[in-house]
């Protein structure tokens, strides 16, 4: 890789993978490595999938581009199915090619519409590599710590009337981009009511709700969204990575009133592979895969079977601060120590024994992000030689 800048905040590891199918991934020595990261969270229904790869193909031989003045009709196909699987009937869709993409132009429809200096969202979300998303300027953008919700006694009574909401300028704020769960990597949860209060204040003045679900989507909590969790509906959906099973797409939902809203002004946005077929087809391809192998419902399931054997397993183990989850995303917290660093000996462990799993720089955790689809014996062997190397480190 001596010609490649490899400047992405991450060691490369392993530099010679040459094939995958499912949740294996081969060297050129032909070692196998079982994927509990799911690429990049990219491939919900494993790498290669047969069905994704012959529509892909299918696609590619009648028209994979078309330009800004005409379209083929795999993308009205793709829009109506993710309007479908959102809850936004009557609304309407754009495809892009990266979830950072698709976050911004969601930030920058909030900004258009809302007309105020500021959008609010809470202060670990990870909303993109770049734009207004990413820099989160003070005079954009007002972050909430909800720290103290995390250790309130009473969660589920969240009042209004909470220090942590009377800081908030809602009468500045247009819109509310929500992330539900994935916290920049540490798999954190905020309460339901919380949630609640936030998105019926910021809408009683004014302002918007957009759900970054870019990490959170595609069946991986154990719903078709993340927001799904709350018992609200965003106005905006962003969602990206496994809409494309490893094809490079995302999409943006918007509800009916936004896209009144937005016809009334000009707002206008162009790149040059916006609505694309070729990525709707794939879109369109892993929404119907997850729906006829009922994917969301085996995610709810197997995910709480997972969480509670790495709960059972981690408990035995004072080096092991916590392990959360929902659904198929899930995290191990390792306490800090002075000599050595749990998190990264598992990871390297692990790794020698043929499983990837997500490790993030900076952090003392460990993600399990398995396909959606994942075969039950890999589960077990992940899990005993997961207890195996906890069993060596102490």
């Amino acid at each position: 890789m001596e010609h490649v800048l490899w400047n992405i905040g991450h060691d490369l590891i392993i530099e010679d993978i040459v094939r995958a199918q499912g949740s294996y991934l081969y060297d050129s020595d032909d070692r196998r490595y079982i994927d509990f990261e799911s690429g990049v969270w990219c491939t919900p229904l494993g790498h290669s999938h047969p069905v994704i790869n012959q529509t892909v193909k299918a696609q590619l031989d009648r028209i994979s581009h078309t330009g800004y003045c005409y379209a083929h009709p795999a993308t009205k196909e793709a829009a109506k199915e993710i309007l479908n699987v959102t809850g936004l009937p009557g609304g309407k869709c754009v495809f892009l090619s990266s979830g950072s993409e698709a976050v911004e132009f969601g930030v920058q429809v909030l900004r258009k519409l809302a007309g105020k200096p500021l959008l609010l969202t809470l202060v670990d979300s990870f909303l993109g590599s770049y734009g207004s998303a990413s820099k989160k300027k003070a005079d954009e953008w007002h972050l909430l710590d909800w720290s103290l919700c995390s250790t309130c006694s009473q969660p589920e009574q969240c009042s209004p009337q909470c220090r942590v909401f009377l800081d908030i300028p809602f009468a500045k704020i247009g819109g509310f981009v929500f992330e539900p769960g994935n916290s920049s990597g540490q798999v954190r949860f905020p309460p339901e009511a919380f949630i609640k209060h936030l998105v019926e204040i910021t809408r009683c003045n004014g302002g918007f709700v957009q759900a970054n679900e870019i990490t959170t989507g595609i069946g991986r909590t154990g719903e078709w969204f993340g927001f799904q969790h709350y018992d609200i509906q965003p106005d905006i959906i962003s969602m990206g990575k496994g809409l494309g099973n490893g094809y490079p797409v995302s999409s943006i939902a918007m509800s009916p009133e936004i896209i009144g809203k937005l016809q009334q002004i000009s707002f206008y946005y162009s790149q040059s592979h916006i609505n694309d077929p070729l990525g709707c087809s794939a879109a369109r391809a892993v929404i119907a895969v997850i729906n006829q192998e009922k994917l969301i419902e085996r995610s709810k399931k197997l995910g709480k079977k997972i969480l509670n054997e790495l709960t059972e397993i981690c408990r035995h183990y004072n080096f092991v601060r916590e392990v959360r989850g929902r659904g198929l995303m899930i995290a191990i917290e390792f306490l800090p120590a002075h000599d050595i660093n749990p998190a990264a000996l598992v990871y390297r462990e692990l790794l020698n024994r043929g499983f990837i799993i997500a490790r993030r720089p900076g952090l003392n955790i460990l993600r399990v992000d398995p396909p959606l689809n994942v075969d039950e014996n890999d589960i077990k062997g992940f899990l005993d030689n997961f207890n195996q190397v906890l069993k060596g480190i102490e």
